[in-house]
Parts: structure tokens; C-alpha cells; sequence
């Protein structure tokens, strides 16, 4: 279930979309000291957990230096920014010196250990940024299209590289603090980084963060992905979809007839399912002399996208679309809300397996047929 973008600091402090504050919830005392740019007026406490209107209150900066106090909700998570640093802490009571110039906070033992690691995922969204920049500047200086596509995909192995430390970095954070509430603030990017088993146990009801409200959406999200797992070992659920020649025709007249049979949710539109796309083609290739054969449910609304696509790739097996979108009954059937997913149905129209991407599919058709 890995599926990971690269996230950036900014980004996890700005578009957090967790609401962490309860008017009702336990409060904290915070007393803040701090220095900061130079060139700063202002130091805005900002609450991460909200889209818009995230600045909860501010403070004057006086050569260089400013004092903040308050209260809040206890264990919520803000960010104080001066206009050109960030800078993260948890409101757990404790006083806390600031320093914005270098982005360091000192104070409690979890104060310490949350900007620490804060510091380190910076670091390694400065190295993302050193190579990204120069292709937003390139776009805002007019280049063309290929021009941009080229020097994407030049830097791209080192993206690729740099996703892959981030992803191993935010599991080691999780996987290293369940006995502190510093999760909660890393839940929102870290739904793809684990099995789902393993994410339900690091997210269990005995975790001091398990109660946190930051982690809202992910116990949500998990709860899904279990419901979702409900279908594995139950028998496939019919339902009837048009092919590109426009022929109604069902599930059931490819599922449970003897073959294993992959049912693909896709799009046209969708990257991450055609960056997919040429995995399921090779497995496809490599076991259709066997009986596997695959029905791609399309989430696509625009036909001739949706048949040009097929043809372009060369994606010779089975294809079926309402062409509703995201409104398609094989969404609200199977209960997808992300794509792209799979289900692999067995000989005897029972699912036997679900979302099996990348090496997984090759690994599960392996096992299955034996080469």
C-alpha cells in the first residue's frame, strides 16, 4: 500500500487537514522567548491543523526579539514563523526558547526531540527544494512543455532517491517514538508507508498519540482500508459496465469461470495508474498463456481519452467503463475512494488478494503459477 509523494516540511505545515483543538480540552500554558530575522515585524503562532485561517495569534518583533505567553489546548502542535523561518513546538506546558534564525526551539526533553527531528526532515526537503527550484524558475521563465519534461526527467533519479530516504526517515519516526505523541503530527503523510496491519498496530488504541486529533484522518483512513479488506475471501460482487464498443457486459462473465482474473480500477487520467500500468502490462504478457486475464473498471468520463489510452499503451485485455468518473457504480461498489487499486480474483470467484502493485503482482502471480 505504498504510495508515497514527496511531502516537505512546508507543505506538512500548511495543509494539515486535522482539526486539533476542543474549546473542552485539557489547557496548557505556553511561555515563549525567543530571536528571530532581523528583518522580521511580526511572529505569527500558527495552528497546523487548520487550511485556512491557520494564524491563531501574533506578536511585535523588537530588535530581533520577541516574548510570547498564552494558553491552549494541551499536546497541540503550532508553528511559530517570522515571515522567512518555521519553526515547530508542542504546547505541553513547558517554557520554550526560540531561535527562528536557525530554526531551533530548547525546552522540554519532547520540545527537543520534536525539533530535532523537525530540523532533520527540513534537511532533507532542502536537498528536494535544491533540485526542484530550478524547474518552477524555468516554468515561470517561460519554458516549453518538453523543455520542462526534459529536465524532470534528468533530475528524476535523484528525486526518486531523495523520496525514498524521505519515506525511510518518516517510517523511523513513526516506528521509533510510539511512546511519545510526536506521531500525531507526522499522521497525515504516512497512511502509504506501511502495510496496513502494521499501520493499524502503530496506530492502536494503547499509543499515547492514538486520542490525539491530528490523527483523525488516518484512524479514518485505516478504518476503511479495513472495510475495504472485509471483500478478501468473499466472492466477487457483479456488476455491469459498457466495453469501448460501447457493449454492456458483467463481471461474472469473466470472474469465477476458472482463471485468476486481476480486476484493475484505473484511469486515463490518473499518473500514478499509468506509471502502474506498464507492471500489470508485463504480468499480463507473462501469464496469459495460463488463463490470467485482467477487466479494467475505468474511473475515466471522456471516451475517446479513455479508448485512446487503451490503444496508445497497447493494454490488450478486457476494459469496461460507465464513464462516470468518480461517480462510477465500480467505485460505490468496491468502495474505492483512491486509484489505483486491484482486486485479484481466484478460479472460484472469491478474492483472494487486494491492491497488489509493483512487485507484489508479480511476486503473488509467481507464487500462484509457479514461474
Amino acid at each position: 500500500m505504498k504510495k508515497m509523494i514527496t511531502m516537505g516540511v512546508l507543505s506538512a505545515i500548511m495543509t494539515a487537514a486535522y482539526a486539533q483543538h476542543d474549546m473542552s480540552a485539557e489547557q496548557a500554558k505556553f511561555d515563549i522567548k525567543g530571536k528571530c530575522s532581523p528583518e522580521a515585524e511580526w511572529v505569527y503562532r500558527i495552528d497546523p491543523s487548520r487550511r485556512s485561517d491557520n494564524t491563531v495569534d501574533s506578536v511585535n518583533v523588537e530588535n530581533g526579539l520577541f516574548a510570547m505567553q498564552g494558553s491552549d489546548a494541551k499536546n497541540s502542535f503550532f508553528t511559530l514563523y517570522d515571515g522567512h523561518e518555521f519553526v515547530v513546538f508542542i504546547n505541553d506546558g513547558t517554557p520554550i526558547v526560540a531561535d527562528l534564525t536557525t530554526s531551533s526551539i530548547s525546552g522540554s526533553a519532547l520540545n527537543n526531540k520534536m525539533n530535532s527531528i523537525y530540523k532533520a526532515h527540513d534537511a532533507l526537503s532542502q536537498k528536494q527544494r535544491v533540485l526542484i527550484d530550478p524547474l518552477i524558475e524555468a516554468q515561470k521563465n517561460g519554458a516549453t512543455d518538453d523543455e520542462l519534461k526534459a529536465r524532470l526527467e534528468s533530475i528524476r533519479p535523484q528525486l526518486d532517491a531523495l523520496n525514498e530516504e524521505e519515506e525511510a526517515f518518516m517510517r523511523n519516526v513513526i516506528k521509533e517514538n510510539t511512546d511519545n505523541i510526536i506521531p500525531a503530527y507526522y499522521s497525515q503523510g504516512v497512511a502509504y508507508l506501511f502495510e496496513l496491519d502494521e499501520l493499524t498496530e502503530l496506530f492502536s488504541p494503547d499509543k499515547p498519540y492514538y486520542n490525539h486529533p491530528m490523527t483523525a484522518n488516518l484512524k479514518s483512513f485505516i478504518e476503511k482500508e479495513q472495510k475495504k479488506n472485509a471483500i478478501i475471501g468473499q466472492p466477487f460482487i457483479d456488476i455491469e459496465e459498457a466495453d469501448t464498443a460501447g457493449v454492456a457486459h458483467k463481471l461474472s462473465e469473466y470472474c469465477g469461470k476458472g482463471n485468476y482474473v486481476l480486476i484493475d480500477f484505473w484511469a486515463s487520467w490518473c499518473g500514478p495508474c499509468m506509471g502502474e500500468m506498464p507492471n500489470v502490462k508485463a504480468n499480463y504478457e507473462k501469464y496469459k498463456s495460463k488463463g490470467f486475464n485482467i477487466v479494467g473498471l475505468s474511473f475515466d468520463r471522456k471516451k475517446e481519452k479513455w479508448v485512446n489510452c487503451i490503444k496508445d499503451n497497447g493494454l490488450d485485455w478486457v476494459h469496461l467503463s460507465d464513464l462516470k468518473d468518480w461517480q462510477t457504480v465500480a467505485a460505490s461498489t468496491y468502495n474505492i475512494n483512491a486509484i489505483p487499486s486491484s482486486l485479484l480474483v481466484g478460479p472460484d470467484g472469491k478474492v483472494i488478494a487486494r491492491d497488489l502493485r509493483g512487485e507484489k503482482l508479480g511476486e503473488k502471480l509467481a507464487e500462484i503459477y509457479g514461474f
